[in-house]
């Protein structure tokens, strides 16, 4: 069976990949949103971060203005304490004090990072540097007046503190104020810019995101409802399908899997519909022809029956037959046996005639009475030779019989009395031959004149009796042939009872088969009708 493919534009690898797809995007474009947002942010915080290290410097500058001014008041203070030269003496505590503090401002002042400043700052920057010039400027000329150690140094010294120095000194803390102020006064600005930037870009990506969601869930919700449903409608005639309807078909018309499915699912069932449909079809051809080759087989059993009982009587009239043969081939024998006597004695007749011619010769006494011996001798060869005649004839009629052995028994039967009765007679006159020619013998000396006759005659017996030998050597070469046909005869008869047994015995075998082939036949039709009641559980 093939299952047609149908055009796929949008399988459900794709449809999934879609989705997948789909939040990639989503994904990509909230990280999108939340990357600018929080880089927004960030910059803000950066820039947060720059503009509280510069208020940090000039929180700084502003407390190196007190200090450098504090130590330089106390070292002033000690010009007048413990005299001008110790006052600035590097070593001194307060002088010391003052070089440090401002190395120290030096290191700060070089921490400011000008690029966060505003021109105005910068100015302001540039007018505290050029400003703390001055100072140092003034500090310097304070410290080589003191140094010259006089009551005037020290006072020009100290109006250098109290004049050029104070001056700048409040100058610096007048700009150092205005920077610290201009400079916290925008990191408010920043860090609350910072703060809207943050959670601007906390808003920008929650709703991002659920749209993102909102996106990505709709299309799975869109894809799925669709797949959905049409799985609902496979599960739905696969459990029809289940339960033994075949008419229900999916109805799911889609160019993915699932609608190859559902095609293959739809193909499937009209090939079952027809399959059950040619089931039925073939199931009650079954169920007739089962029903037929039962009345067949019937038949067949019957006729199979008659035929055992009909080569039973074959078989018994073969074996009767057969025992008639044997009794006409023991009849056979016993008549070559009376043959081959005759033969015997019909040879001895002529030895003995030949010995009469030449006793004749001898016994001149007795001629004339072998005159009339030697008639009824010849009386006496007729007989012979009428019965040698008879037993031709006889012998003739027993091959007659012997062909007809198979119908016709008894006949043959008849006909081997006959000839047991002729070899008697036969025997008989023998005898009576054998006491004429002792007659003759004892006669002979009567019958001198008539020795030429009796040799003639005793010649013509002779001949006669070679011809009767003869004869009867072609009877018995007859009769032995006539026993070995029936000899065969009765083979053949043995062979037909055997054969005609074995046919009963096949004809039993084919009953016990057929009787067989009607168990199996009964249930092949009974499991037509099976399959005929399990079909009839679909509807198709």
């Amino acid at each position: 069976m093939t299952t047609t493919t149908r055009g796929r534009r949008f399988g459900i690898r794709s449809q999934v990949l879609a989705v997948g797809a789909a939040g990639i995007v989503a994904a990509a474009a909230v990280g999108t949103v939340a990357l600018t947002s929080l880089t927004t942010a960030g910059d803000r915080l950066d820039a947060v971060l720059e503009l509280e290290t510069a208020l940090d410097v000039s929180r700084q500058i502003q407390t190196a203005d007190a200090d450098i001014s504090g130590w330089q008041v106390a070292y002033a203070w000690d010009a007048r304490r413990v005299g001008p030269l110790a006052a600035v003496d590097p070593t001194s505590v307060n002088r010391a004090g003052f070089v440090a503090s401002s190395e120290a401002l030096d290191a700060t002042l070089a921490a400011m990072p000008r690029e966060v400043l505003t021109a105005e700052e910068q100015s302001t920057y540039d007018q505290i540097l050029s400003t703390w010039d001055d100072f140092f400027a003034a500090d310097d000329q304070a410290v080589a007046a003191y140094a010259l150690n006089t009551p005037e140094g020290t006072d020009a010294g100290d109006a250098v503190i109290l004049g050029q120095v104070y001056d700048a000194y409040y100058q610096l803390l007048q700009m150092t104020a205005d920077l610290h102020a201009s400079l916290a006064d925008r990191v408010d600005a920043e860090t609350a810019a910072a703060d809207a930037a943050q959670t601007r870009a906390t808003w920008l990506v929650g709703i991002a995101l659920a749209l993102a969601v909102v996106v990505v869930l709709g299309l799975a919700l869109w894809t799925s409802g669709r797949m959905v449903t049409a799985l609902r409608r496979l599960r739905h005639s696969a459990v029809a399908l289940a339960s033994g309807d075949l008419t229900t078909a999916t109805g799911v018309q889609r160019n993915d899997e699932v609608g190859d499915t559902a095609g293959a699912l739809d193909e499937a069932l009209g090939n079952l519909r027809s399959l059950m449909s040619s089931v039925v079809g073939s199931a009650d051809a079954v169920g007739a022809s089962s029903k037929e080759l039962s009345a067949s087989a019937a038949q067949i059993a019957e006729s199979a029956g008659r035929t055992s009982a009909q080569s039973a009587v074959v078989s018994g009239s073969a074996d009767e037959v057969s025992r008639s043969v044997a009794t006409v081939a023991a009849g056979a024998e016993q008549m070559s046996a009376s043959i081959r006597e005759i033969a015997q004695n019909a040879n001895e007749a002529a030895r003995v005639a030949a010995e009469a011619v030449s006793e004749a010769e001898s016994t001149n006494q007795t001629i004339q009475k072998l005159g009339l011996s030697s008639k009824e001798i010849g009386d006496v060869v007729k007989v012979i030779t009428s019965i040698a005649e008879q037993t031709n004839l006889l012998a003739l009629n027993a091959t007659i019989e012997a062909a007809r052995a198979g119908e016709a028994g008894k006949g043959f039967a008849v006909v081997a009395n006959e000839v047991k009765e002729l070899a008697q007679e036969t025997a008989r006159a023998t005898e009576d031959i054998a006491r004429r020619v002792e007659a003759i013998q004892h006669d002979t000396g009567g019958a001198v004149e008539a020795i030429g006759r009796i040799g003639t005659v005793i010649g013509q017996i002779n001949d006669y009796q070679l011809t009767i030998a003869s004869a009867v050597e072609e009877q018995t070469a007859t009769t032995n042939e006539m026993s070995r046909s029936v000899a065969e005869a009765a083979g053949g008869t043995t062979e037909i009872a055997g054969t005609i047994t074995g046919v009963s015995g096949a004809a039993e075998s084919t009953t016990q088969a057929l009787t067989q082939t009607r168990v199996a036949v009964d249930e092949l039709s009974r499991m037509a009708t099976d399959l005929r009641s399990s079909v009839a559980a679909f509807t198709y």
